[in-house]
């Protein structure tokens, strides 16, 4: 059998009562399960709440042959599948008993009236305004967070755009790469904008010791004034709206990004880490 995560399983369990669902309805229930038991993040999107993640692991689920997808529905392809645990099968069950009864559109009502911040670009109902007319920087690592989880502390924080500063725009962790990256974000109004002349290659950081990433982030700064064209740029888009500076590392002062936002502080930007 399989690999199959904790969240996969509750999936699973789910689609298995239902029979054939919807996808939006899958979605819709898994949001209202993980608001009673965390399973899956989820963000404001064209239908209301969304998972990147869950369709992330439904298309695991169809090329590991548990599930057949449609253009619109999800159903399971067997009768054996692994079940999830017995916390989350808990609440999966209340959500049935409570819940399961209610039609896909009864569920989206009450999900939109019951869930207004969710619905801030819904393409059906806006339950919700969202201004997004902040101004200034800020930096912020995805280590720690799935993509669901950095796309919400963007918009809780009304980023206007997205600044890449990785060399290499690449990342193993779902999510995070440059084109997935730049297909998300304009669909929460967020621009992406990627600068790889202010990353540092990734084998100059291989192999290094604390004091070997202070003499690497030493030499950093004292090459930065070059790139004057690039951190104009960046404050310039700070004056208009708000910016984050993105890179790997949860913690800024552990990554290259913390040396730009100190530069474009002594420049007079104000930083703050996210």
């Amino acid at each position: 059998m399989a690999m199959v995560k904790k969240r996969e399983r509750a999936m699973l369990y789910l689609i298995r009562h239902f029979g054939r669902i919807s996808r939006m309805e899958l979605v819709k229930r898994m949001f209202l399960v993980s608001e009673a038991n965390r399973v899956y993040d989820f963000v404001p999107y064209k239908f209301g709440p969304f998972s990147f993640d869950l369709y992330n692991d439904l298309a695991h689920l169809e090329r590991a042959g548990f599930v057949e997808l449609s253009d619109e529905t999800v159903s399971l392809a067997g009768e054996i599948y692994p079940d999830p645990d017995t916390a989350i099968r808990r609440t999966l069950n209340y959500h049935i008993s409570t819940f399961g009864e209610m039609s896909a559109s009864d569920i989206m009502e009450y999900v939109y009236e019951r869930y207004p911040e969710y619905t801030i670009f819904s393409q059906i109902e806006k339950k919700m305004d969202y201004v997004c007319d902040e101004r200034g920087a800020t930096t912020i690592g995805y280590e720690g967070r799935n993509i669901d989880q950095f796309l919400s502390v963007l918009l809780k924080n009304k980023i206007n755009t997205l600044i890449d500063v990785r060399k290499n725009a690449f990342s193993m962790k779902y999510g995070f790469s440059k084109g997935q990256l730049s297909r998300y974000l304009p669909e929460l109004r967020i621009s992406y904008l990627h600068i790889p002349s202010l990353g540092i290659e990734g084998g100059r950081r291989k192999d290094l010791d604390k004091n070997g990433f202070k003499k690497l982030f030493d030499e950093y700064a004292e090459d930065l004034p070059s790139k004057k064209r690039e951190l104009d740029m960046i404050s310039r888009l700070a004056s208009e709206g708000k910016v984050a500076l993105m890179c790997f590392e949860k913690e800024s002062g552990d990554c290259h990004r913390e040396v730009i936002a100190n530069f474009l502080r002594n420049d007079g930007t104000e930083v703050v880490d996210l």
